[in-house]
Formats: C-alpha cells, structure tokens, sequence
C-alpha cells in the first residue's frame, strides 16, 4: 500500500529556531472578560478543564504508565564539529494517521524535548533549556527544573518532578498529591470490669464473667493518608490522615448446658455489709439468661504541616506541626432476665448501662524521617499532641418486675446502678498523647507503592465504659435508701493503648 497516496494527519513536535518548543494543536485558552469576579473566574476554570482533558498527550501517557522518552540524545549533526547534518536527521519523530492504520516514521533528530550541550575545552556539560508550553495567556506552563527533559510543569509533568504551576495553585497541589491507603489491625486496651458473673447461688464459686479483659482480640480497621507539596522546592509540605480502629462490639452468654447456674454478685451494703447474689438460673430455683455487651469504637484524624528540617541525597528530616483529634466511646450493658420457680412465682429484668465518650483536641508536635534505600523507602514518627480531653460518662439502670397475674412495674434503677450514681458527668483535662510510627514502603513500579507499618499510641486519663462499675460491687438496695451511698459514683480513668500493624498501597502522582 502507498502510504503517501494517503491523506495524513500528522502531529510534528517542531523546534523553533528563535523560540522554546511548542505543541501543535493544543487548545487554547480563551482571553478573560472584564467584569466582576465571577466573569472571569468561569473562563478560567473553563481553562483548566480543557487543559487537563485533552492538552497533553505526554501527560495521558504518564499517567498510564508509559515508557517515557529518554532524557536526552546527543544529536552528532549539531553539536559534533566533524559532523555534517544531513537533511534526515533534521527531521522529528513523526505519527501519520490514515483512515485505515497508521504508519510511525522513525527519523530521530534534535527534537524540542532535547536541550543542547555546551561545548567546553575537556568535556561537554549539559545545559537544559527552560521549556514553556503555549496553551495561552494565563493558563501556560513554567519552565521545569534543571536537569529534566520534557516540556510542562503540572498539567503537563514530562520533565519527571514538581514545577511552578501555571493554573493556579490548587491544581500543583494535585499534581504533587500522594495517597495511601491501609487496611490495619489494631489492638486495644480491652475492658475490664469486676467479676459480672459466677456459677453458684451463694457468691463463692467460680467467676465466669469479669475480674480481667473481655474484648482483647484483633480488629481490622481502616487509615487514609494524603499529602501534598506546598512548592516545587518541597520546603514545605502538607498531609491529611484519617484513621479507624473499626468497632469492636462483643456479646458474652453462658449456655445452659454449659452453666445450668449463674448468679450476679454483689456486696449489700442496706445493712451489716454481706455477700449477695442474684440469681440468674438454677436447678429447682429458677431459670434466666443473662448477656454483656461490650462495644467500643476509636478514631482520629490529623492535619499536619511538614517543613523540612533537613535533606541529602538518601534522607529527609522534616519538623511536623498541626492539629489532631481523637475520639474514644465505649458502652457496656449488663441484662438479665429470671423466672422464679419457687414462691413467689413471678419474673424480674435487671438491666444495667454504662456508657463513656472521650474527645480529644490538641495541637501535635513531632519528627518525620525517610531514608531511601534502593527500591525502599522507611519512614519513622515520633509525634506529641498536647491539648484538651473531654470525658463523658452516662449511666442507666432499669428493672422491670412481672406477676404471674401479668401485672408489672417498671423503676428506673438496675443492681449496680441507682439513683446514687445515675446521674450524667462530663469534664476537661489536659492531656500529651505520644505516638510513634514505623513505615517500610517497597516501590512495585514508579509511583505505586506496597506499605506495611506499625503504630502505636496511648491516650492518657480515659474513661473506659466497664472501669465505671464499682470495684467492690457495694450496693444498698433500701428503698427509701438508708445508710450508704452505694453504689457511690467515682470517675475512674486510666491510660488507653492503641497499636496497629498495616498493610496497604501508596499512589503517588
């Protein structure tokens, strides 16, 4: 087939002798009215979107991962004294397109992508030249920085690194942006509260609830991290982080084959302090169920700024500075549920709530380290956020009483607890939340990144849901109450450990 019988469409990149190089066929930006604000914010933002969409081919092609142009070709016709350019190897790579195919014309020269050398007495030193593209007035491209082939800055980034941004600086920051997305397992400081449950009528055998941790197992979570360049110098930086411990939420029953008897303890403190129980079920006395519901839910987010500290070839030192929020709530709920089989006949449910909430605001103060080593990169954090913890707790009791008749009531107060520590509390302290972080990021391709990192951190002074029961399990169950305050509300507080190991991707535009 005579492919120059054909009518072509070719796209030349060409090299003007008295000018940088331009694109051929690039849309253009149309001159901004006069007028209000908002006349020409709309061609502006027209601008842009016509820009990314179809202006820069060289850009498609890196972001899909393309084989990019070598960074330069010494071109022997030009700067070779003993050379004489023929008249092929003034031509540029050239794409003809027909209707049925297309045919690629190799014919390498000096193109507008490649700077030209210096000549020195010894050696030849490379002098890029400064690059802009024409898109228009207002919406063109910087020059790229030394050392980088290619033509444009952001919209455009052929030269390989961050340049001034010709359309404004929201748009460099997407086109510096990196995301990170990991899938962590975090562990807990799990709740512990008093013994709930033990396997005889009288108080004395064995605990089958409580007196240690009951939710101290893995729970897969979720954390997002997006950082961005505030200039092409990378003096300073910014990064966005939002983290979920995931909900942890468990139910404890007991079988009644396993457990044909359950009681509650407590301490009844209405007289003479004595050992009591509630009997839940046993064989001849009466049958129940009894569950504990544990749940607890933990998240952050952070918005740091990073300046950079210090930096050679293979590291970087940044100072981190911002805001950083924590939030901590847990609940635990106790309800039982017993049918007496003795005189008197009838049915009570006992139902008792503990619910905290902890909401942490401050301002963090750290370090940031990244060390490259080949195809790895490791980064370690060493953080402080120092500011205001809010504590809240609320408490809820209920019990529910049933004749046999049919006939109940209802009093808003459960076994551990009544009307002497009902009521809602809330208060502020300040607190330092250390965390550290270790980071190992393996490159599978340039720009995209395989991460797997450890996190730790420990909030100090939270109320935990299940550290509000009373420890000793005093209750006066005289009504109207005489004599002790029991049980007596007590804000109890204790240091809150959160670790994490993840795995997850880094994309880095």
């Amino acid at each position: 087939m005579d492919v120059s019988n054909r009518n072509r469409v070719v796209k030349t990149l060409t090299h003007a002798a008295d000018g940088p190089a331009q694109f051929d066929r690039q849309p253009t930006c149309p001159a901004t009215p006069a007028g209000n604000w908002l006349s020409q914010a709309v061609p502006r933002l027209a601008c842009v979107m016509v820009t990314l969409l179809c202006a820069s081919p060289a850009h498609a092609q890196l972001r899909s991962g393309g084989a990019q142009r070598e960074r330069y070709r010494e071109s022997p016709h030009q700067y070779s004294p003993s050379h004489t350019a023929s008249d092929d190897s003034n031509a540029v790579r050239t794409a003809s397109y027909s209707d049925d195919d297309y045919v690629i014309e190799d014919s390498y020269g000096p193109s507008a992508l490649e700077a030209p050398y210096e000549e020195y007495d010894d050696y030849r030193e490379l002098q890029p030249t400064p690059m802009r593209s024409t898109l228009a007035s207002g919406c063109g491209c910087d020059s790229c920085q030394s050392g980088f082939s290619g033509g444009c800055d952001s919209l455009a980034p052929t030269c390989m690194t961050a340049c001034q941004p010709g359309c404004g600086p929201l748009m460099s920051l997407w086109y510096r942006l990196s995301v990170r997305a990991e899938v962590p397992l975090y562990w807990r400081r799990a709740a512990g509260p008093p013994p709930l449950a033990v396997n005889s009528t009288d108080g004395s055998g064995d605990i089958l609830l409580g007196n240690g941790p009951l939710d101290d197992q893995a729970q897969a979570g979720f954390r997002w991290t997006m950082s961005t360049w505030l200039g092409r110098d990378e003096q300073l930086g910014l990064m966005f982080r939002y983290w979920t411990a995931g909900d942890q939420d468990d139910i404890f029953g007991f079988d009644p084959t396993l457990f044909p008897t359950v009681s509650r303890p407590f301490i009844d403190t209405s007289g003479t302090p004595a050992l009591q129980t509630v009997v839940i079920r046993a064989p001849g006395v009466s049958t129940g169920d009894m569950t504990v519901q544990t749940s607890s839910s933990v998240e952050g987010l952070d918005l740091t700024l990073k300046r950079r500290l210090y930096q050679d070839r293979f590291s970087r030192v940044d100072w981190l500075y911002g805001y950083q929020h924590v939030s901590i709530e847990e609940g635990m709920n106790i309800s039982s549920n017993t049918r007496s089989l003795t005189a008197p006949l009838g049915s009570i449910s006992i139902t008792d709530d503990f619910q905290t909430q902890n909401d942490f605001h401050g301002i963090s103060y750290g370090v940031m380290s990244t060390r490259r080593f080949a195809n790895w990169k490791w980064e370690g954090l060493i953080r402080l956020g120092a500011g205001n913890l809010r504590r809240r707790v609320n408490l809820t009791g209920s019990t529910t009483t049933t004749s046999t008749a049919g006939a109940s009531s209802t009093d808003s107060q459960g076994l551990l607890v009544r009307n002497t520590n009902n009521h809602p509390f809330d208060d502020d302290t300040f607190v330092v939340i250390p965390e550290v972080g270790l980071n190992a990021a393996w490159t599978i391709r340039p720009g995209f990144d395989f991460n797997i990192g450890y996190n730790y951190m420990m909030i100090p002074k939270v109320a935990q849901a299940s550290h509000q029961v009373n420890d000793n399990l005093r209750v006066n169950l005289s009504d109207p109450l005489v004599g002790a305050l029991d049980p007596e509300f007590k804000l109890e507080t204790g240091q809150f450990w959160l670790h994490s190991l993840g795995f997850g991707f880094q994309l880095r535009y």
